[in-house]
């Protein structure tokens, strides 16, 4: 029986795994495709993973990265991420990490923003870095993966110097400094760096253990990075499939289906849009009884998605939604089994997870101090979405006026206005209405985008519709943007039954405008969030 102390950071769970099991896989990766003439897949063990990690947090720290050093880290899924990002978090460095799917003007800003002092990337990350400009301040320079680039240090020559050099123990992080620094999608506006505390990721990885009891002797598909670095420190086998995880929606599903049943797969973590790909493109015949859970965050997960991929599954298996936010996740939860046999009447997004306290506070323009019991909104009715718990974040980073306007005093403690919009029903289940950014005011009263497109997505040629306003502030005309399913086209007649669907629910009558987009846009992501900024200024010039 063990007598050590429970780790207190992510790195000290992985090496608390590492020590009780060393054999056991940590990692199953994709084999690079220039050297597929072997097996598909290589197999990283936990005692291997944990002796790179303290290789290279030796090698980092004696080449200048050590507590507090904000880090760019520009790495894709690859068993140089698990090291890289494990020793930097053990070295008490800051992690700063940009998807780099949201484009490279973004990348550059994201960078420009936090000012990292080092920059850690592939060779195609560090090429971009110099073509582009991105973070002059950056002194120290370390390579990823096979490919040298002149001018910097190769982890491998890290990880070589740091393996003879004397194990060194951890120090305290200082108060204050974040852990980890993690850039949002920019799905409503411009990217912004949240800054995580080490108790923050820690409250998080055991959440997302205890909700779905997940541990030793999982094995996870893991299609989205941020996931997929929890894997080792809860303990699992962690599956990276052969995808790009910039662009989900992309994803071949029999490659999924290969992955699952190869290593016995027992959960899947993806966005709706990978979801939706597995749902529609699964082999015929498939069945993964081995897969019990499924779990897909970033977007609301439609109903028949769901149903399509319970349908590869055993009976036992079940699809989660957890709910959250980069700033705070996750905040609530609900299973397929229970969302499926409640009304298809909106998006539930389930109860509050333990230890994390929602509220619903009449929307409000600009910054709020506290949130009084006046502000709060009546059961049934919608409000803005504010958390507090272990997992909210404290600040975004170098940026006061977006922190001010984010947060907001609950009962003496720190929470985050979500700038999501939902209502709880007699259950206290939340129900999703959207963001605040998008409801469309018109003369009539507001109209909340996610009621209004699930409305109009019952319509059998829809695929799916996205709410804009067009028109003055204030005296907006709704438009429902239509993306039809497959040879679908908007036809007059498709126009005459949307406005009928419209007209029969008093959430949508006012809707009586529609267009035809061939492809909504969405955030890079999670490929599954849409873009109603874009598609307004698109139906303004359309109906001009």
């Amino acid at each position: 029986m063990s007598t050590a102390a429970p780790a207190t950071t992510l790195d000290g769970l992985l090496a608390a795994h590492a020590a009780e099991r060393p054999g056991d896989p940590a990692l199953v990766l994709p084999t690079p495709v220039l050297s597929l003439v072997g097996p598909a897949t290589r197999t990283v063990t936990f005692g291997a993973l944990q002796r790179r990690v303290e290789a290279a947090a030796a090698g980092l720290l004696a080449a200048g990265v050590g507590p507090g050093t904000r880090t760019a880290l520009l790495v894709p899924p690859t068993a140089d991420f698990f090291v890289l990002a494990y020793a930097l978090l053990r070295v008490r460095a800051v992690p700063v990490v940009v998807d780099p799917g949201i484009g490279l003007d973004r990348v550059r800003s994201c960078l420009g923003e936090v000012a990292p002092e080092a920059f850690v990337g592939v060779a195609k990350a560090h090429l971009a870095r110099r073509a582009l400009g991105w973070c002059p301040s950056a002194g120290i320079a370390v390579t990823a993966g096979p490919v040298p680039v002149p001018g910097t240090t190769s982890l491998r020559r890290l990880e070589r110097e740091g393996a003879r050099r004397h194990p060194r123990t951890p120090e305290p992080r200082r108060d204050g400094t974040p852990a980890a620094i993690l850039f949002t999608s920019g799905s409503t506006g411009p990217p912004k760096g949240v800054e995580h505390h080490e108790d923050g990721l820690l409250a998080q990885a055991g959440l997302v253990r205890d909700l779905y009891g997940l541990g030793p002797g999982d094995v996870s598909l893991a299609t989205f990075p941020p996931f997929a670095l929890f894997g080792p420190a809860l303990g699992m086998t962690t599956v990276v499939p052969r995808m790009d995880p910039t662009r989900p929606a992309k994803v071949v599903p029999s490659r999924l289906v290969a992955a699952a049943r190869r290593t016995g797969a027992t959960v899947m973590f993806g966005s709706p849009a990978v979801l939706d790909r597995l749902g529609r493109g699964a082999p015929a015949g498939t069945h993964l009884p081995a897969l019990r859970q499924v779990i897909s965050a970033g977007a609301p997960v439609p109903r028949d998605t769901q149903r399509r991929v319970l349908a590869l599954l055993g009976p036992e298996a079940q699809v989660h939604t957890p709910y959250g936010a980069t700033e705070a996740l996750p905040v609530a939860s609900i299973g397929s089994d229970e969302l499926l046999a409640l009304p298809e009447d909106g998006i539930c997004v389930g109860r509050p997870v333990p230890g994390v306290d929602v509220a619903l506070m009449r929307v409000a323009d600009g910054p709020v101090d506290v949130l009084t019991p006046d502000r709060h909104v009546v059961p049934g009715e919608i409000g803005e979405v504010v958390v507090r718990g272990p997992v909210v974040s404290p600040a975004y980073a170098d940026r006061p006026d977006a922190t001010a306007a984010a947060k907001v005093t609950w009962d003496g403690v720190l929470a985050h206005r979500t700038g999501d919009l939902a209502s709880t029903d007699d259950e206290g289940r939340l129900w999703f209405a959207g963001r605040v950014a998008h409801v469309v005011h018109t003369a009539a009263g507001p109209l909340y985008s996610v009621p209004c497109e699930e409305i109009l997505n019952r319509h059998a040629a829809v695929r799916r519709t996205a709410l804009v306003g067009v028109g003055p502030e204030g005296d907006r005309t709704p438009v429902g943007v239509v993306e039809m399913l497959g040879d679908a086209r908007l036809t007059p007649e498709v126009v005459e039954e949307l406005r009928a669907l419209a007209a029969a629910d008093a959430r949508t009558r006012t809707i009586t405008t529609f267009l035809e987009h061939r492809s909504l846009p969405v955030d890079p992501r999670h490929n599954s969030k849409i873009d109603r900024e874009a598609l307004g200024h698109w139906a303004a010039r359309e109906l001009a």
